[in-house]
């Protein structure tokens, strides 16, 4: 993403309400479909200013991994030697595996995804799991992808063809449909502002909201997330997908 940009999710991840309803969302499908009375060695992939890092310590070790000299320096800062941080852009080789890896809205930043999840697999133990959240819909586009570096959006039917027999799919569904209206009438606004506008600088709007509109939409998330506990939701702004690799030996039936 563009480097300005980066500077924007520093000041508002904790605080926004995006950033903290999808770790609420993370947090309990981890706590509904992991063990986590085991220790885990867990992989943040692309962990940028650790906006997910808290979470994750509750659940084991946290290596972040990282392309942002910045971002990196940031985490070090806040966690010490207690979270390790490894510059890293994929596919960079590692040589350490995981039994959790986090991919959260990063997939849809590197050019080849296939290449990718393969990278995972081989990064993953047998029998462990990675969750990866993207952005949802191509006709959702709009110039905050272009600003942050997106290749793409998905649909469920693209993520999952991107998993084959080595991995079972534990949980795929959307979220973040409550708010797809208001996702819809920005899409609008976007196209025409673009249209009046064609040399107006684009902006990724990841400012923090005015203080009633960021705990309502907040409240709208972590409500969302009680209904992901209980199911999946038929549509929305993002996705989110639980894969589990299998052991070496089912692969081989």
């Amino acid at each position: 993403m563009q480097i300005s940009e980066y500077e924007l999710v520093r000041q508002v991840q904790g605080r926004h309400w995006w950033w903290l309803g999808r770790e609420k969302i993370i947090e309990t499908l981890v706590e509904k479909y992991i063990d986590t009375s085991v220790k885990l060695e867990i992989a943040d992939v692309g962990c940028g200013f650790g906006a997910n890092i808290s979470m994750l310590r509750q659940y084991g070790d946290v290596t972040g991994l990282e392309l942002n000299a910045e971002a990196l320096d940031t985490v070090k800062s806040r966690w010490g030697d207690s979270v390790n941080t490894v510059n890293w852009q994929s596919p960079d080789p590692l040589a350490a595996r995981f039994n959790f890896m986090l991919l959260a809205d990063v997939l849809e930043h590197i050019p080849d995804d296939k290449e990718a999840v393969d990278w995972i697999s081989e990064h993953l133990m047998d029998d462990g799991y990675t969750m990866i959240t993207v952005p949802a819909h191509q006709f959702l586009w709009t110039q905050m992808d272009e600003v942050l570096h997106h290749h793409r959006r998905y649909t469920q039917e693209t993520l999952l063809t991107l998993f084959d027999d080595r991995f079972e799919i534990v949980y795929c569904s959307y979220y973040n449909m409550l708010l797809f209206p208001v996702k819809v009438c920005f899409v609008m606004f976007d196209r025409l502002k673009q249209f009046l506008f064609p040399s107006a600088v684009k902006r990724s709007y990841n400012d923090v909201p005015p203080a009633f509109i960021n705990s309502i939409f907040k409240q709208i998330l972590l409500l969302e997330s009680s209904f992901i506990r209980r199911g999946k939701l038929p549509f929305g702004i993002s996705l989110v997908c639980l894969a589990r690799k299998k052991a070496s030996n089912t692969q081989s039936e």
